[in-house]
C-alpha cells in the first residue's frame, strides 16, 4: 500500500509540472522546432549562417566531438559461478570498468539544399566514437551512418523526408544531442526509448530471469547491431504553421521500418509515430537557446520480431507489440530553462543488462539483454529539469529529477529507479563547451528483498565532458 502512495505521488508531481507552466502562459516566453532544424534547410542563409539575398547551393560541413571523464562509486558484486549481477556500476557503452576517458561521440555531418528554389534538402551524418552506436555493451557492431535523409517540399503544409534520421517523439530524444548540459540520458529514456535492437534471444525464462518475477523474460544470444539512437528507416509527412500572434504549431507522422540505426530494408518491425506541438515565440535566440514555451504530446507504435533459440533449434517465433507515449512542455526565457516529460511504455519492456558468460573469471564477460515481451508489461517515468544562467549564454547551472517505474504490473520483477544530476556547465562558444555532473543514483525493488541486495551495490557517480562543434 506505501509503495503505491509513493507512486501516485510522484505521477501528480510530475503531472502538476507539465500542467502548471499554463498559469503563466501569458508571460512571453518557443523551445527549439527540432523537425524543422533537423529536417529543413532556412532559405537565405549562406552556409556559414549568414543571411544573403540568395539561396546558397554550397553544402555545409560541420560536426561535433564529446570527450568525457567518468567515475562510478558503486560496489561490484559478482556471484560466486563468476557472473557479474552490477551492470550498473560501470560505465557506458563497453560495460567493462568503473572510471576513465572515452571519446563518446565523434560525429561528422553534411547537410544542404539540392536545387535553387530550396525544395530538395538533404541530411547526412556518421558517428566515429565510442558510443553504443558503434560498441554497444562491449560488443563492436561497426560504424554507421546515423542519418541520411532526404526532404521534399513541395507540398505546401506537408514536407516529405525520407531515409534513415531521427523519429519524432521524446524532447530529451528528438533535441540535437550535443546541446544539453546533461551528459547521460534519463533512466527512462536510457531504458525503454533508446532501443537496443535484439533479433535472436534464448528460450524464455519464467522467475529465474528476473530474480522470481512472473513475467515471461527472453535474453538476447548476440548483440550484433547499434544501439537504435532514437531513430528509424522510413517516410515521415510534417510540417510548422503560424497560428495567431506567436504561437505555431507542429506535427509529424512517420512510418518507419522499426529497426533503429541499420541497412535492413525489411518492414517486418513496421512502426507508427506521431507528433503533435504548440509553442509560443518571442523572437529571441536560436536553435537551442530559442526563447519559447512548448507543448508537445507524441505516441509510437509497432512490433518487434523475436527468434528464440536453443542452440541452432528454433523454438519460437515471437511477435512483441511495442508502445510509447509521452506528454510534456519546455520552457526557456531570461537564462531560465525548465522542462518537464512524462512518458509510458508498453508491451516489449527493456529489463536491463545480463551476464551470460560461463568462465568463472569475474574479468571476463559477455553483457547480453534481457527483455519482458507480454502486452501486459508496463513501464513509466519522466523527469523534471530546471537551469538556471548565472552569466547568460556562457555559465549556467542545472538540476535535474528522473525515475523510471519498471515492469509495473509484476510484484517481484517491478524496479523502481531515482535519480538525481546536479551540475555546471561553461560555454566558450555556441555550443562548445565544458559540462560537470554529479549523478545521485537510487534503485528500488519493492517487492523482491534478494533483488535488492543486488540493487544496493548501486552508486554516485561523476562525469565531466568537453564538447568541441565546428
Amino acid at each position: 500500500m506505501i509503495q503505491g502512495k509513493t507512486s501516485v505521488s510522484k505521477r501528480s508531481i510530475l503531472k502538476f509540472a507539465l500542467v502548471a507552466p499554463l498559469l503563466f502562459s501569458g508571460v512571453e516566453v518557443n523551445a527549439a522546432n527540432w523537425l524543422m532544424l533537423q529536417g529543413t534547410q532556412p532559405d537565405m542563409v549562406a552556409p556559414k549562417g549568414v543571411k544573403v539575398p540568395y539561396r546558397s547551393k554550397m553544402p555545409k560541413v560541420w560536426g561535433f566531438i564529446q570527450a568525457n571523464y567518468k567515475e562510478d562509486f558503486g560496489d561490484v558484486f559478482v556471484a560466486p559461478d563468476g557472473k557479474n549481477k552490477t551492470p550498473f556500476s560501470y560505465l557506458n557503452p563497453n560495460l567493462e570498468d568503473q572510471k576513465g576517458f572515452n571519446v563518446f561521440r565523434a560525429r561528422l555531418a553534411l547537410r544542404g539544399m539540392a536545387d535553387s528554389e530550396n525544395l530538395v534538402n538533404y541530411f547526412f551524418m556518421t558517428e566515429f566514437g565510442n558510443s553504443a552506436v558503434n560498441n554497444l555493451a562491449g560488443h563492436d557492431v561497426a560504424t554507421y551512418f546515423t542519418d541520411a535523409s532526404i526532404t521534399l517540399k513541395h507540398i505546401p503544409g506537408a514536407k516529405v523526408r525520407v531515409g534513415m534520421f531521427k523519429t519524432p517523439g521524446s524532447e530529451e530524444g528528438l533535441q540535437a544531442v550535443f546541446v544539453s548540459p546533461y551528459i547521460e540520458f534519463t533512466t527512462m529514456t536510457n531504458h525503454h526509448l533508446l532501443e537496443r535492437q535484439v533479433s535472436d534471444v534464448g528460450v524464455a525464462q519464467t522467475g529465474k530471469a528476473a530474480g522470481g518475477a512472473s513475467t515471461t523474460h527472453y535474453t538476447s544470444t548476440s548483440v550484433d547491431k547499434p544501439i537504435a539512437a532514437f531513430r528509424d528507416s522510413g517516410v515521415q509527412i510534417f510540417d510548422t504553421f503560424k497560428l495567431q500572434d506567436d504561437w505555431d504549431v507542429s506535427y509529424a507522422y512517420m512510418y518507419g521500418n522499426g529497426t533503429g540505426v541499420s541497412h535492413s530494408s525489411s518492414n517486418k518491425q513496421a512502426t507508427h509515430y506521431g507528433y503533435l506541438a504548440a509553442e509560443k515565440s518571442f523572437g529571441k535566440g536560436k536553435g537551442y537557446y530559442t526563447e519559447a514555451m512548448k507543448f508537445f504530446v507524441w505516441a509510437q507504435d509497432g512490433k518487434r520480431s523475436l527468434d528464440s533459440y536453443d542452440g541452432n533449434v528454433t523454438y519460437e517465433s515471437i511477435d512483441a507489440n511495442r508502445q510509447r507515449y509521452g506528454i510534456g512542455m519546455t520552457y526557456y526565457h531570461n537564462g531560465i530553462r525548465f522542462e518537464a516529460e512524462y512518458m509510458k511504455a508498453k508491451g516489449m519492456i527493456f529489463a536491463g543488462a545480463k551476464e551470460v558468460d560461463t568462465d568463472p573469471n569475474p574479468s571476463v564477460q559477455d553483457w547480453q539483454f534481457q527483455f519482458a515481451t507480454g502486452d501486459e508489461n508496463e513501464a513509466d517515468g519522466g523527469y523534471v529539469n530546471l537551469q538556471y544562467e548565472i552569466i547568460p549564454k556562457k555559465f549556467e547551472v542545472f538540476g535535474r529529477y528522473d525515475y523510471c517505474d519498471r515492469l509495473t504490473n509484476d510484484i517481484k520483477g517491478e524496479r523502481q529507479f531515482k535519480t538525481t544530476t546536479l551540475g555546471a556547465s561553461y560555454r566558450y562558444r555556441g555550443p562548445t563547451r565544458i559540462d560537470l555532473n554529479y549523478i545521485m543514483k537510487d534503485a528500488e525493488a519493492p517487492g523482491n528483498p534478494n533483488a535488492q541486495k543486488v540493487l544496493d551495490n548501486m552508486g554516485n557517480r561523476i562525469a565531466v565532458q568537453i564538447t568541441a562543434a565546428f
